[in-house]
């Protein structure tokens, strides 16, 4: 009997309280209506609880990278701009510019080169919670070599990507699975990516 009687208290505290927060009072409304026979200018009004749909916003950043070892490096300057369609989904476009140099002996031999890359990429990303994501992206760039030889051609890029997010920074790896040591203007398929969101 007491669980029962509770249980009945316990819902009309949660009844009436809803309908406490659902109800506000205007006063000197001129457009009233009297609640009962006494002479109160207040009205009565039901407030609905707005819910706001997802609004699509930009956001910008991009990805930086620095590498130096003996005789050589590597210098990556790449912003981009985001679009965010949904609260997992978003798109972006950038540019990209690569720097590398490499001055070295090997075997006797003396290897001496630099490249400038410079292009363009478009992105889809996904994030299927707030701190994970993935990334589909295709880069194009065209490299001026100058080495042995000199040469100035077109490396296209493919990289699936997945990254840890806290805040406004994202560090993961991608994979380029078009990579072409001949033509790729990076060392490796792998690369690591730290990228900047504001």
């Amino acid at each position: 009997m007491f669980e029962k009687l509770s249980l009945l208290v316990l819902a009309f505290l949660l009844t009436f309280t809803i309908q406490a927060q659902e109800k506000v009072v205007i006063e000197n409304n001129p457009n009233y209506k009297f609640q009962s026979d006494k002479n109160k200018t207040t009205q009565t009004t039901v407030v609905k609880q707005k819910t706001y749909a997802f609004q699509p916003y930009w956001s910008f950043g991009g990805n930086i990278g620095l590498a130096f070892w003996n005789g050589g490096a590597d210098i990556l300057i790449a912003p981009k701009a985001y679009y965010h369609i949904t609260p997992h989904f978003f798109t972006g476009m950038g540019l990209t510019y690569m720097y590398s140099k490499n001055s070295s002996y090997y075997q006797s031999d003396y290897y001496d080169y630099s490249s400038n890359s410079f292009g363009g990429s478009a992105m889809l990303g996904f994030r299927p919670i707030r701190f994970l994501q993935f990334t589909v992206e295709y880069e194009g760039l065209n490299t001026n070599y100058s080495g042995y030889y000199t040469d100035n051609y077109w490396n296209n890029a493919l990289y699936l990507g997945a990254s840890f997010v806290s805040g406004h920074v994202a560090f993961g790896f991608q994979y380029d699975v078009l990579y072409s040591s001949n033509y790729s203007p990076y060392r490796s398929a792998w690369t690591p990516v730290i990228s900047f969101y504001f």
